[in-house]
């Protein structure tokens, strides 16, 4: 598969991804809720995928001046790509009238992966394995113990109110940086595998292989979380299931070590980021394929939902803002469009109406075109391209 039509893959799970978590700003509000189905389908994993898009992302970026041997110069465009996209999450977040913006964490994740990026993939790996395994318990123990941003009152001081805010970011609210990096992390392990498949001219084989471990890991996901739920509450009748499996809000609701078994979304335990991991390679990989296996004019005709795809940060904050609006200043005439089916339809066509202008313009989204310019001026000229042996400082 050639490089840009990679890339169109990874655009379509992109706008996926957002496509996904504008369902859970508006269809799990609704009421009626949407199906059992439904609901597990958007609640968790189009985050988790847009947290795995991430890591690509990272990759993707900086692999040109890794391979040139410009480390330093990764390293600053990271940190400026994420501290914008975190600048811009506290921004927008006082305007977020029904939705945890992501941005914050998001951001604060890329950061941190400006460091991870340089190491080798072996001993990425073994972060990822780390996070993954221990990060769940992690969370419920600072939970228990930090104090959140909630909590502490108007006279708290300065001093207080930063530390529980750094902690809320970090390790006890919503979208704990400790999930997202290792969520970042096995999209920067996929990415780096695809990238090098493709060198070798087996990128199919290589996205057939990640689409394997990916269904691996739902099947592991999911039956370790009806061990875990049989351990902590015996036979299960559909409201224990329920009571269970539902939203954690950035941590396990006990500390029971069967919990870590439980893959209740947005808890960040070993089951859950099986499932939802292995859901966002599968999406990756089969997208993918798709694209590999379409003739040209398809791939034109797919243009608009590419385009709408490669702007995810736009996309995002227009969504954001857009839904706030509706719920504001439509609530009494027209409720439907801040909740539910109709109002996640609205949100679906604004972002294809963004994506078809920009595939009839330049194809960037503007709040990308910003970010990226100011990545690439902090990490300066670009250098000409060393030797392949540069590539192995991050393979």
């Amino acid at each position: 598969m050639s490089g840009s039509e990679r890339l169109v893959g990874v655009d379509l799970a992109r706008l996926l991804a957002v496509v996904g978590m504008m369902a859970a700003h508006t269809l799990l509000a609704a009421e009626p809720p949407p199906p059992d189905g439904v609901a597990a389908l958007v609640d968790g994993p189009p985050s988790t995928l847009f947290a795995v898009l991430g890591g690509v992302s990272v990759v993707l970026a900086a692999r040109a001046r890794l391979a040139a041997g410009d480390r330093w110069g990764a390293l600053r465009s990271t940190l400026v790509r994420g501290a914008l996209v975190a600048l811009l999450g506290a921004i927008i977040g006082p305007f977020a009238a029904a939705v945890y913006v992501v941005l914050v964490p998001f951001g604060v994740a890329i950061m941190l992966a400006a460091v991870l990026v340089l190491l080798p993939s072996w001993l990425l790996a073994g972060v990822t394995t780390v996070l993954w395994l221990a990060g769940g318990s992690l969370l419920v123990a600072a939970r228990e113990r930090l104090p959140s941003a909630a909590s502490i009152g108007d006279g708290a001081a300065l001093g207080e109110r930063l530390a529980a805010t750094a902690a809320d970011v970090l390790l006890t609210g919503v979208y704990p940086v400790l999930t997202w990096v290792a969520y970042l992390l096995v999209g920067m392990l996929a990415a780096r595998a695809l990238l090098a498949a493709r060198a070798r001219g087996a990128e199919r084989r290589a996205l057939v292989q990640l689409a394997v471990v990916g269904a691996a890991l739902v099947v592991a996901g999911v039956a370790a979380s009806e061990l875990g739920m049989r351990l902590l509450a015996g036979p299960l009748d559909d409201a224990a299931r329920d009571e269970l499996l539902r939203n954690g809000y950035g941590a396990a609701q006990g500390s029971a070590t069967a919990r870590q078994l439980v893959a209740a979304p947005h808890t960040g335990t070993p089951a859950d980021m099986a499932r939802t991991v292995g859901i966002a390679l599968l999406v990756i990989a089969l997208l993918g394929l798709l694209v590999a296996a379409l003739p040209r004019p398809a791939l034109r005709a797919l243009e608009p939902l590419r385009a709408a795809g490669a702007a995810p940060l736009t996309i995002y904050v227009v969504h954001v803002l857009l839904l706030t609006a509706m719920l504001v200043l439509l609530q009494d005439a027209a409720p439907a469009l801040g909740a539910g089916w109709a109002a996640w339809a609205v949100q679906v066509a604004v972002a294809l109406a963004i994506g078809a202008a920009l595939a009839a313009g330049d194809g960037r989204g503007p709040l990308e075109r910003v970010v990226g310019r100011a990545a690439d001026r902090a990490a300066g000229d670009r250098p000409r391209p060393e030797q392949p042996a540069a590539d192995r400082a991050h393979g």
